[in-house]
């Protein structure tokens, strides 16, 4: 951001994705009929996954040339994982404890067809171990052997480079036979990603998103979340060329980057403007689930047009808000409500002029008031919620055009 206004913050991060399971309650028709009650003993049979499961023990020395860039045997980057997170640090503390000879939690592997495996859980353990192996970064911040900070494997007495590659790394291993065909059923990939929760940091859900609908969009998303109008709106240290493989420390500390709710904050304006238009329902998160789920594998054409209006769009609430588009004057930080209302306001008059001293002027205004504040930055999360929203922000909007 230009101004010096704080960030938005872990747990204001946490925050959004808890939100997003408000639900959205509808009266029952007159004549809907009621469900019928559902006998447990027949839920219990028919709910039952069948998933083969098996334990490996992998040597780093196997995990070496399996992981090889091009000759993959174990798929380490899956579409539905999430961003890499760990710091050199925490890298450099992974191999202090094969090191030391510290038992390593198991990573998951799913088997997807005969001998192709992708890892569930635990990408951060194996990326540790490959790019180290790899000698693409030195140790650091190590507890126990601190006399080896700043060496890579290469660096490393021979003895120790032995070692190190006799260490084995758990895996469990998973097929599921059981595959989801109907609506009632249960989709078997998202109770595994949804469940898993060894590594201690659970799939939020847009990381569960990215899992289960890859595709154009999904890639549409991350890549407009990189662009240069939304870092700058977000606070986000801007891209830079090969940050996929090797993200600098100031971006992997950055929260909205690294829970993927950048790419969410994209997802909300293409999916809650759909809904507003095609008078959707439902609770939020089901929402944006089923958009995901409806427009993964859209055309070039439509992600062309997409990624164009949104930059534009997005552009120009920077320049009209001095780099500052979403701030609120009470905490300083960009709010996601108002993002929302400001963006699909926006997109319903793109050929709106409009004044910059104007507009600044009447959001301010409006925002202290105590009445149009709750509607334009409450939590509310139902569509009718929303759709005040915008409505509010399109007023606005309106009220100034130059």
């Amino acid at each position: 951001m230009t101004s010096d206004a704080p960030a938005v913050d872990e747990d204001e991060v946490n925050t959004w994705f808890e939100d997003e399971s408000d639900e959205e309650f509808q009266e029952p028709s007159a004549s809907a009929a009621a469900p019928s009650p559902t006998d447990p003993a027949e839920k219990y049979a028919k709910s039952q996954l069948r998933v083969v499961r098996e334990t490996k023990d992998y040597a780093l020395d196997y995990l070496r040339h399996a992981l090889q860039p091009g000759r993959e045997l174990i798929d380490i980057s899956p579409a539905y994982q999430r961003r890499l997170r760990w710091t050199n640090k925490k890298k450099s503390l992974l191999i202090e404890s094969f090191l030391l000879n510290i038992p390593v939690p198991p990573i998951f592997l799913f088997e997807r067809d005969y001998n192709a495996y992708e890892v569930i859980d635990g990408r951060q353990r194996l990326d540790a171990v490959s790019t180290f192996l790899a000698n693409e970064y030195a140790l650091s911040g190590l507890e126990y052997w601190p006399e080896l900070n700043r060496k890579r494997f290469t660096d490393l007495p021979q003895i120790l480079q032995r070692g190190l590659l006799r260490r084995s790394l758990p895996a469990v291993v998973l097929l599921a036979e059981t595959h989801s065909s109907g609506e009632e059923e249960i989709d078997v990939r998202r109770v595994l990603f949804d469940r898993l929760n060894t590594g201690g940091i659970q799939l939020n859900p847009q990381e569960l998103r990215n899992a289960l609908y890859p595709g154009a969009l999904n890639a549409l998303l991350i890549r407009l979340a990189r662009s240069a109008p939304f870092t700058q709106a977000w606070g986000i240290p801007p891209y830079t060329p090969g940050e996929e493989a090797e993200p600098s420390e100031h971006l992997l500390g950055n929260p909205i980057y690294a829970s993927l709710a950048d790419a969410e904050l994209v997802l909300r304006f293409f999916a809650l403007r759909d809904a507003l238009e095609s008078d959707k329902r439902g609770s939020l998160r089901r929402i944006l689930d089923r958009y995901m789920a409806a427009n993964a594998s859209i055309d070039p054409a439509s992600a062309d047009r997409m990624e164009s209006e949104y930059i534009d769009l997005l552009g120009r609430l920077v320049d009209l808000f001095n780099g500052d588009p979403f701030r609120l004057p009470t905490t300083g930080r960009p709010s996601r409500p108002l993002y929302d209302a400001l963006m699909i306001a926006l997109s319903r008059n793109r050929s709106m002029e409009l004044d910059e001293h104007a507009v600044r002027e009447a959001l301010r205004s409006a925002l202290a008031e105590p009445a149009v504040y709750d509607v334009l930055v409450g939590r509310g999360n139902t569509i009718g919620a929303i759709k005040d929203r915008v409505d509010s922000a399109e007023s606005i909007l309106r009220s100034t055009q130059a």
